[in-house]
């Protein structure tokens, strides 16, 4: 079950992988971020997507790093807000596919790439490549978060990923697939599958003593099992992140996509 559930997960994200880096590539100035999330939606449809943990996010400029949000789930859909030469702008969506869960994330800028977009896809890069041995080693997931932040502040970067719902660098994808995976749209933004399996997880923490769904400062125990990772660092309004799936198992413990935004191996 665990080798048929790793396989279903980097099946899931390869297809959002192919699909978010094959719309990026369409991105020019002009476009807006609904028109842009729309694509990736249609894309995903077409190959059969059905089900979502979350639809389709595009943020330009300084919403990159969150600027001007105050309630997330209002202030993080797609707007009509056209990106400008020169911009940076991300890509996230979170399909389900067959029931697996999936959580692709990059980031990209308007034209040529400047040198602060430039040092920050590489300090990225470098802390993809960290993560692996600071995940096995990490006493406590709490601990693990404390210093990833410290090493997106060593280079002078701010810390995005706590201006997340509950303040995650990571979410399990643990317990998929699940019943829930069959519920219907909703809108746009969070859904069904996503809010009430980590809702279950919770409360079979608090009453079971299970694993804690996320990764964050509160996390009290060592990071095990499948997460969701996003690292999210800001530079003034430029803002950049990856989001890819962790292994957390001993020796065992790896990313099903290992390079920054590179093929998925799972």
């Amino acid at each position: 079950m665990r080798r048929a559930q790793i396989e279903g997960i980097g099946k899931a994200q390869a297809l959002a992988r192919a699909v978010i880096l094959e719309v990026a590539a369409t991105v020019r100035p002009g476009a807006s971020e609904r028109a842009i999330a729309g694509r990736i939606e249609a894309r995903l449809a077409k190959a059969g997507v059905k089900h979502w943990l979350h639809t389709a996010y595009a943020w330009w400029g300084e919403r990159t790093r969150f600027g001007g949000f105050g309630t997330w789930e209002v202030d993080a859909l797609p707007t009509a807000r056209a990106l400008q030469d020169g911009e940076p702008f991300i890509l996230d969506v979170a399909p389900l596919v067959a029931g697996y869960p999936a959580d692709f994330a990059f980031s990209g800028i308007a034209g040529e790439k400047d040198t602060v977009h430039r040092e920050v896809l590489a300090e990225l890069a470098a802390l993809k490549r960290a993560l692996v041995g600071w995940a096995r080693e990490a006493a406590t997931g709490g601990a693990l978060c404390e210093r990833v932040d410290a090493a997106v502040r060593a280079h002078g970067r701010e810390v995005v990923h706590t201006g997340y719902p509950a303040q995650v660098l990571a979410h399990s994808f643990e317990g998929f697939p699940n019943l829930l995976g069959l519920a219907p749209r909703l809108g746009s933004g969070f859904q069904v599958p996503l809010l009430f399996t980590s809702a279950a997880q919770l409360l079979g923490h608090q009453l079971l003593g299970r694993p804690y769904p996320f990764l964050n400062a509160h996390s009290p125990s060592a990071p095990q099992g499948l997460y969701a990772v996003e690292p999210h660092l800001a530079q003034g309004d430029l803002g950049a992140k990856f989001e890819s799936v962790l292994l957390v198992d001993g020796d065992e413990t790896r990313w099903l996509d290992p390079e920054l935004y590179g093929e998925v191996v799972g």
